[in-house]
C-alpha cells in the first residue's frame, strides 16, 4: 500500500507543475512582445507582405473560377495576379507623390488663410494686445512651411521604400507558393498534421483574404463617394483626398476619424472659414456613418468573428507595438493569432473567448 504512494517531494513537484506552466507562459508572452518591438524595422514590412499575400492568394482563387480560366496553371494564376497588383501599387503610388508635390507648392498660400482667419479672430477676442501677440503671432511664429514640406516629402520617400520592400517580399511568397507546399509535405513525415495545418493555412486565408479584398471594394466605395463630396464642396486635390480616406479606412476606428479630420483641415486652410469646415465635418462624418456602420457590416458580416473589445483591444496593442502601421494590420494578425489558438486544444479556449460568437 504504501509503495504505491507518491513520496512527499514527488507530490510537492506536481504540485509547482501548474504554476511553473503559468511563469513558462508568461515568459514566452513576454519574450514575444520584446521581439516584436524590437524587431518591427524586420517584421512588420514582413507582416504586411504575408496579409498582401492572403489577399492576392484569394485574387488566384476567384480567378481560377472565372470561365475558360480554371484550366491556366495555377503559378500562370499567380503571375498575372502580381502583375495587376504590380500595376496597380505604382499607378496610386506615383498619383499619390503627385499630388503631394502640388499640395507642398501651395502651402504658402494656405498658411496664409490660417494666418487671417487667426487674425480675425485675434481681433474678435481681442486677444492681438496680448503680450503673446495674438494667436496669429503665435502661429507664424511656431510654424514653418519649408521645414513641414520637407519633412512630408521624406516620409512619403521613405514610405515608398518600405512599400517596394513589402511588395517585394510578396512577390516572392507568391512565386514560391507551390514550392512552400510540397516543402513542408518532404519535410514533415506526418502527413495528417501537414493536412491540418495546410487545412488551417486556407481557412486563415479565407477570411483575411476575403475580408480584405471586400474591404477594398468597400474603401473604394468610400473613396468614390468621398470624392464626389469634396467636388461639391470645391476643395483642392479632391481625387487625393479621396485616395486619401479610402487607405485610412483600412485602419478600424482611428481611420474613419482621420478619414474626415484631414479633408476638413484641408477645408478651412483653403478657405478659412470655421462654417465651411464645420459642413465639410457634417458631410464627411454621414458619408462615413452610412458606409461603415451601415452598408459595410452588411457586406462583410462576421467573417473576422472577432469581439468588437477584442477589435479595440487589439487595436491599442498594435499600435503601440508598431504605431499606426501595427493598427492597420491589426485585424488580419489577431485573426491570424485566433486562428492558431483554436487550432491546438491547449489554447483552444483562449481563442473561444476571444472570438464573437464562441465558434472557432
Amino acid at each position: 500500500m504504501n509503495a504505491h504512494r507518491p513520496r512527499p517531494g514527488r507530490s510537492a513537484l506536481l504540485r509547482l507543475e501548474p504554476v511553473v506552466g503559468v511563469f513558462a507562459t508568461l515568459g514566452s508572452v513576454a519574450l514575444i512582445i520584446w521581439m516584436l518591438y524590437n524587431g518591427r524595422v524586420v517584421l512588420m514590412p514582413l507582416a504586411f507582405a504575408i496579409v498582401l499575400a492572403f489577399v492576392l492568394w484569394t485574387a488566384v482563387d476567384w480567378l481560377g473560377r472565372v470561365p475558360g480560366v480554371e484550366s491556366t496553371p495555377i503559378w500562370v494564376r499567380h503571375i498575372v495576379v502580381l502583375v495587376i497588383a504590380t500595376i496597380a501599387l505604382l499607378s496610386l503610388f506615383f498619383q499619390l507623390r503627385l499630388n503631394v508635390e502640388v499640395l507642398m507648392q501651395r502651402l504658402p498660400g494656405y498658411q496664409a488663410n490660417v494666418l487671417a482667419l487667426l487674425a480675425r479672430l485675434d481681433e474678435s477676442l481681442g486677444l492681438k494686445d496680448t503680450a503673446t501677440g495674438g494667436l496669429s503671432a503665435m502661429a507664424a511664429e511656431s510654424v514653418n512651411v519649408q521645414s513641414f514640406a520637407r519633412g512630408i516629402l521624406s516620409a512619403a520617400s521613405n514610405i515608398g521604400g518600405i512599400v517596394a520592400l513589402v511588395f517585394l517580399y510578396t512577390a516572392f511568397l507568391m512565386l514560391e507558393y507551390s514550392g512552400i507546399v510540397a516543402k513542408l509535405r518532404l519535410a514533415f513525415p506526418d502527413q495528417e498534421a501537414v493536412g491540418r495545418f495546410l487545412a488551417l493555412g486556407r481557412d486563415v486565408n479565407q477570411r483575411i483574404g476575403g475580408f480584405l479584398a471586400i474591404k477594398t471594394l468597400v474603401n473604394i466605395v468610400l473613396g468614390v463617394v468621398s470624392y464626389g463630396a469634396l467636388l461639391w464642396l470645391g476643395v483642392d486635390l479632391a481625387g487625393f483626398w479621396a485616395i486619401v480616406i479610402g487607405i485610412l479606412n483600412y485602419v478600424p476606428y482611428l481611420g474613419s476619424a482621420a478619414g474626415v479630420a484631414l479633408p476638413s483641415l484641408m477645408v478651412l486652410a483653403q478657405t478659412g472659414s470655421l462654417s465651411l469646415t464645420a459642413g465639410s465635418v457634417v458631410i464627411l462624418s454621414l458619408i462615413q456613418f452610412v458606409i461603415g456602420a451601415v452598408f459595410e457590416p452588411r457586406i462583410i458580416g462576421q467573417r473576422m468573428n472577432l469581439s468588437p473589445l477584442v477589435v479595440l483591444l487589439s487595436l491599442a496593442s498594435w499600435y503601440a507595438l508598431w504605431g499606426l502601421p501595427g493598427a492597420a494590420l491589426a485585424i488580419p494578425l489577431t485573426v491570424i493569432i485566433v486562428s492558431l489558438l483554436g487550432a491546438v486544444d491547449f489554447t483552444r479556449p483562449l481563442a473561444v473567448m476571444l472570438s464573437n460568437d464562441g465558434k472557432v
